[in-house]
């Protein structure tokens, strides 16, 4: 094999990145070869065999898949269809021995918040801003694929794929989602508790830390179709494998 005349791209690293790039990249007609140093490819989108078990490398569940999400725009340039099952609710979590469940729906999220945290104004106003931040980063994040800038053109690109009207969101760069919480109220013990334990999960760091411009989305991926890959995430890693 001749790396120089055999292929057009050589891709190092098979996580979701590599992955995604390279079936990308083949679907256009490029001849593609993507190097793994690890003796499993997909990176934290994998699995893991043990006593015959399979664990998951490190995402546990799948989320990607609405309109104008990184897999939706995936399956839907290349023809690839991922294994999944939907998974409701999106999560349980116990605190105190008290069961909270992360409904999907905005509306029976914030209802289910009210009920355990209290405080119905401030939860509301909280969570609608969590919405609306997420949301935008989301479009935002599909808008602008070469980020950040490296080069002239993509310093072009930004300015053309983005709504000024949208600079509103940067404010949330220097407020850390305890901020939010104190601006509205629900800065509970409780509540924070809650939070900073979610925040772990998506942003490994908790609310005094963690800008919301972040943290909003990693707060709310729950209430975005959230899957399971059967058999693993490395399932889904070998579908995109077999491009």
């Amino acid at each position: 094999m001749d790396i120089n005349t055999d292929y057009d791209v050589i891709i190092a690293g098979s996580g979701m990145g590599g992955m995604s790039a390279g079936a990308m990249l083949a679907n256009d007609g490029y001849k593609v070869l993507i190097l793994e140093k690890a003796h499993a490819p997909g990176g934290c989108s994998s699995s893991y065999f043990r006593k015959g078990f399979v664990f998951e490398s490190g995402a546990t569940t799948l989320i990607g898949f609405d309109e104008n999400q990184p897999l939706w725009k995936l399956e839907k340039e290349t023809g690839i269809q991922i294994p999944r099952e939907e998974i409701t609710p999106s999560m349980s979590v116990w605190l105190d021995g008290e069961q909270i469940t992360r409904y999907k729906d905005r509306e029976q999220w914030i209802q289910e918040c009210v009920r355990i945290f209290g405080n119905e104004r401030g939860q509301r106003a909280f969570w609608d801003e969590a919405f609306k931040v997420s949301d935008l980063v989301w479009k935002v994040s599909f808008r602008n694929p070469f980020f950040p800038p490296q080069k002239l053109s993509e310093w072009g690109q930004l300015t053309i794929n983005n709504n000024p009207l949208d600079v509103w969101v940067l404010k949330y760069a220097l407020q850390t989602v305890q901020d939010v919480m104190q601006k509205f109220g629900v800065d509970s013990p409780k509540f924070r508790r809650f939070v900073d334990e979610q925040l772990k999960i998506t942003a490994q760091s908790n609310s005094a830390q963690t800008p919301f411009l972040f943290g909003a989305a990693g707060l709310t991926y729950t209430n975005y179709s959230n899957y399971y890959v059967p058999g693993g995430l490395l399932e889904m890693i070998n579908t995109i494998r077999s491009f």
